[in-house]
């Protein structure tokens, strides 16, 4: 059963927003990507079905104003690349990324199940993802003593291989801590009640 994900191109070295893009020629300064799997209008043609599948809104927003976000916030920053140059091209290449870099395949084949009672080491998670890159970060949530898995990110270079390992840039930041990985991790099953998956 594959897992739903939402996924998400962020670029790194900038600020989340570039004031509505008023400076075009240092937006093109970034040097890494992070293709980003969380745990989620002519230019969706022909993509909509599987944005909605892939890429849904996990909150209660409308699916459009989601993506619409989405664009703003990650994708402008990244359109001096021709790859991601419009939100077409933007919607797609994070699609193909998902599937090129499959986390669900990864998981299945190391056995990686999701379940609201097995747990997990930071080190089967991690080695588990070894075939993307050794930078790959595992983001966390804690709840009531439990480390919950939430984000997967793998930096890729401006060409689009993976690993991208510049000490000067950061990571954007995020609602989530890296997971600690000297505790259990749990990774929730995907259910028709997102917000309450282990009731």
């Amino acid at each position: 059963m594959a897992l739903y994900a939402g996924i998400c191109l962020t670029v790194l070295g900038l600020t989340a927003t570039i004031a509505a893009q008023a400076d075009m020629n240092n937006s093109c300064k970034w040097k890494c990507l992070t293709f980003a799997q969380l745990w989620p209008g002519s230019f969706c043609m022909d993509l909509q079905d599987d944005l909605l599948h892939y890429w849904p809104s996990l909150v209660k927003s409308s699916a459009f104003t989601f993506w619409t976000k989405e664009w703003s916030k990650h994708g402008t920053c990244a359109t001096c690349a021709d790859s991601m140059s419009c939100p077409h091209k933007y919607f797609s290449l994070a699609l193909q990324l998902r599937s090129k870099l499959s986390i669900d395949a990864a998981f299945n084949a190391a056995g990686i199940k999701p379940s609201c009672n097995n747990s997990y080491t930071y080190e089967d998670l991690h080695s588990a993802l070894s075939d993307l890159g050794t930078h790959v970060g595992l983001q966390c949530y804690y709840q009531e003593g439990r480390q919950i898995l939430m984000q997967i990110k793998i930096p890729l270079s401006k060409d689009l291989s993976i690993g991208c390992n510049t000490p000067n840039e950061h990571f954007s930041r995020s609602f989530y801590e890296p997971c600690k990985n000297n505790a259990a991790i749990y990774f929730y099953p995907f259910t028709q009640h997102p917000h309450n998956p282990c009731p």
